[in-house]
């Protein structure tokens, strides 16, 4: 028994060997870092919020690109529709884009994670932003996600908003975000999944815990819904407290974003920044304003 102990522990380290060799080398991805602002700003042309643009009724290009330059540096902000399709035309935009701009640091929409090198496409598996990823790795650009970390987001929403309600929306996004990608061979356990991992937050543990909470509180706050098993956020979040939480997380997100571009750009970076093409429009007015 000993024996087979001893054998099981010595698999178990080489596995870990070779997995911190796998990083070390760059064959397995690593999530992007998160980058820490020095200073979120308040600006002084507000961010468009949600309830502005849906007004508007999406009327914009698509994709949502421009350039921004100042005498120290300059940002390139691509807003891509959502793709997980390597032969996606925005895809090859992505890399043209890229090889006109050179950038020197690269930012990105959500935390992407891992990724083995050769085995797995980064388009595939992370949409735009593994694009943008290769770009960075190839060429030695430092990536950041431009997203906050989740613990100062959650701790902003729920200030605002009662915790059951936030843990809801936040074990409910990722599924509702990737069902315009196909819906999940299963979708309870990947609702679960969501729950034991997106809840385990201070301010969120133990506020929901299954996915026959989720039905139920589905099932009495939005009786008029089809469930939530086949819902997208592909165009909005249905009306109601989820899509306030959606709304106000986005503002949270989008000046935590430009206040990093800001002072990337303040720095002399010539900053390449991939995000949602709803994320490019509504921000661009408030980029123009700071930094002109």
């Amino acid at each position: 028994m000993k024996r087979v102990f001893k054998a099981l522990g010595l698999g178990v380290l080489a596995l870990a060997a070779t997995f911190g060799l796998l990083l070390a080398t760059g064959i397995i991805w690593r999530s992007p870092k998160f980058y820490d602002v020095k200073q979120v700003k308040d600006f002084a042309v507000p961010i468009m919020d949600m309830a502005a643009y849906d007004t508007l009724g999406g009327d914009h290009a698509r994709p949502y690109c421009y350039e921004i330059k100042t005498r120290k540096g300059s940002v390139c902000v691509l807003g891509i529709e959502h793709t997980k399709n390597p032969d996606d035309p925005q895809i090859k935009l992505i890399e043209q884009k890229w090889a006109t701009f050179q950038p020197d640091a690269a930012l990105v929409e959500g935390r992407l994670g891992f990724l083995f090198e050769g085995f797995q496409n980064p388009v595939a598996s992370h949409g735009e932003g593994g694009m943008t990823a290769a770009l960075s790795k190839k060429r030695g650009v430092p990536l950041f996600t431009w997203e906050p970390k989740k613990e100062e987001e959650i701790k902003i929403v729920l200030a605002k908003f009662p915790a059951k309600r936030v843990a809801a929306f936040y074990s409910l996004r990722p599924y509702v975000s990737n069902f315009r990608f196909g819906k999940p061979s299963d979708p309870d356990a990947s609702l679960q999944a969501n729950i034991d991992s997106r809840t385990d937050i201070d301010g969120l543990r133990g506020e929901i815990r299954t996915v026959a909470q989720i039905d139920s509180l589905w099932k009495r706050d939005f009786p008029s819904l089809k469930d939530w098993r086949d819902t997208s956020d592909e165009y909005g979040w249905p009306d109601g407290y989820l899509s306030e939480i959606a709304s106000y997380s986005n503002d949270i997100r989008d000046v935590h974003m430009c206040s990093i571009i800001s002072e990337l750009v303040n720095d002399g970076k010539k900053v390449f920044v991939t995000m949602g093409s709803s994320h490019a429009f509504r921000i661009e007015k408030t980029l123009r304003a700071e930094l002109k």
